[in-house]
């Protein structure tokens, strides 16, 4: 080989070697499940639900986490600490609604929550756990209401939607790992880490975040909280399940797992290592702005000109087209509910978290009253395609002939297909989809006021499994291409002209996440025998690299 040919080749080689780096570095959503962010797309503590959750650390690393709950509707925070994990640690919770604790709604209220007079702890969602890994603060040994039982709050409901405690009964949460925990100035990780099963100093911690009396007093990650903490080393994986102990009913899901979320321990200037009691580190902390996904034809897409962490979570998250199944046959008293989340929506279309130049593409609406000065409702409402309709059999909804009409020869002209393309709008970052009969009111599964069947959703839309044509089959949900009110009468049909949405670091579509549950109940079991059967069906998409 000569000289310039060896040149070449050596170049070839760095630029690869660089190329390799680069994907190692980039976000991506790691299908083996560890990571160092975990998106959770859903929780929910109504109709006699609760969400038992877990995290596990899979590392010989002691680590610090921030859990951070959020309700459903515009992303709010209702809870969040910082949890210190020992090395191979599992931590474990459950959200339940008050009334199961203050089942006579007789219990006293903390004084310096807001929440309405006479209600007890009834309705408002609780944190409940009994496991001893250390947290910031330590609510395994004290919490709002007793030791390990914390109630959400409501003090960051101040976006102009409603402020009751029901708005945060459904959403979903997170957890990001913040670093990793050294012995290098302190004994942080010796204090977090199980001797026999019990960590062995979290007081030590909650002193470190304690500010004393005077500066001097101080503890230490109060003064910089980057003292014995490393860069986050990933390797987290986690699931929730949503379980009704009265109906003998239970679904599960494994969380969606994020890899190269930040590089270092103080991304952008800030201590990703963050306070408890702040809303840091979130979404928008990571320091890595290129992300890297598959597309259908297995090849990979590298992000382009991207300039938030946030842009770069959402892009792994981006799909034009999601796909499922339903299934609501009556005659195994069947029922169908979809959780479609948009785990980022709010730093696009919140103004707060997003800046002032929203909505921020892809989405398109700011949250925003669209109500009238009589009924308030803050909505930013995505206006989407259901496109595909489809039975098990591969038919979808055809044109009835006209009434009336009289026998004709054969062969008949083939008949011309009907039009299931159906535009509707998910207004919230955790939106249900329920399948079945239609109900009277929106927002309304049994046409009396009640929620839906499976998770007791209020955020929900409604697909009418009559009209569309069959009680079983799959659908397709158009995230892209969608109808424009050109009309200007509040009506948006397909008629009108289509619009597609500015695509995210070369990404058409939104960023999406969720699945399908399904539940069944039988009918014939022996009496005084809750039989319900469920499942959960992860979403299928597609992406579509912008042209």
């Amino acid at each position: 080989m000569n000289r310039k040919n060896l040149t070449s080749a050596v170049l070839a080689g760095l630029a690869g070697a660089a190329g390799i780096a680069a994907s190692a570095q980039a976000v991506n959503i790691n299908p083996d499940g560890l990571g160092q962010v975990l998106i959770y797309p859903y929780y929910t503590t109504r109709a006699g639900n609760m969400t038992l959750l877990s995290v596990v650390n899979t590392t010989e690393n002691a680590k610090a986490v921030k859990v951070r709950f959020m309700e459903g509707r515009n992303t709010r925070e209702v809870l969040d600490f910082n949890l210190y994990m020992s090395p191979y640690d599992v931590w474990t919770a459950a959200l339940i609604d008050g009334g199961v604790v203050d089942a006579d709604c007789a219990l006293e209220q903390t004084p310096d929550v807001p929440w309405d007079d006479d209600t007890g702890q009834c309705g408002i969602p609780h944190m409940l756990t009994t496991d001893t890994t250390c947290t910031v603060p330590y609510l395994f040994a004290a919490a709002s209401t007793a030791p390990g039982l914390q109630a959400f709050l409501p003090y960051r409901l101040t976006d102009g939607g409603e402020t009751i405690m029901d708005r945060t009964a459904e959403g979903h949460f997170e957890m990001i790992e913040m670093g990793t925990l050294v012995d290098r100035e302190w004994t942080s990780a010796s204090d977090a880490t199980h001797v026999n099963g019990t960590p062995a100093d979290c007081q030590a911690l909650v002193d470190a975040w304690t500010v004393g009396g005077t500066p001097a007093d101080n503890g230490y990650w109060v003064v910089d909280p980057l003292d014995d903490i490393d860069p986050p080393s990933g390797g987290l994986f986690g699931g929730a399940a949503v379980v009704n102990a009265a109906e003998g009913f239970m679904v599960s899901y494994d969380a969606k797992a994020i890899n190269g979320f930040a590089t270092v321990e103080d991304p952008n200037g800030l201590a990703l290592h963050a306070e408890p009691g702040t809303t840091l580190p979130n979404l928008n902390s990571g320091d890595v702005l290129d992300a890297t996904v598959f597309l259908d034809d297995g090849t990979t897409l590298v992000s382009s000109g991207l300039t938030r962490g946030v842009d770069a979570v959402s892009f792994v998250f981006m799909h034009d087209q999601v796909m499922n199944e339903y299934s609501t046959e009556d005659s195994i008293n069947g029922f169908t509910e979809w959780v479609v989340t948009f785990p980022t929506k709010h730093f696009y279309v919140y103004q707060p978290d997003a800046g002032p130049l929203v909505p921020i593409a892809p989405f398109t609406q700011e949250w925003v009253d669209l109500g009238t000065p009589a009924e308030t409702e803050m909505t930013a409402c995505e206006v989407v395609l259901l496109d595909g309709i489809y039975d098990r059999e591969e038919n979808t909804p055809t044109e009835a002939p006209p009434p009336g009409q009289p026998p004709i020869v054969s062969p008949a002209p083939p008949t011309p297909p009907g039009d299931p393309i159906i535009p509707f709008e998910l207004c919230f970052e955790t939106n249900i989809i329920r399948f079945g009969a239609e109900a009277e009111d929106e927002g309304d599964a049994e046409g009396g006021g009640g929620p839906t069947e499976i998770f007791g959703s209020t955020n929900f839309t409604n697909f009418d499994t009559d009209e569309l044509g069959y009680e079983t089959g799959w659908v397709r949900i158009q995230m892209d291409d969608y109808p424009n009110d050109v009309n200007g009468d509040g009506v948006v049909d397909t008629a009108e002209a289509a619009l597609s949405r500015d695509p995210l670091g070369g990404l058409e579509g939104l960023p999406v996440t969720g699945f399908a549950a399904q539940k069944f109940g039988n009918l014939n079991a022996a009496d005084g025998v809750a039989a319900f059967y469920g499942g959960i069906y992860q979403h299928k998409g597609t992406r579509a690299a912008s042209s």
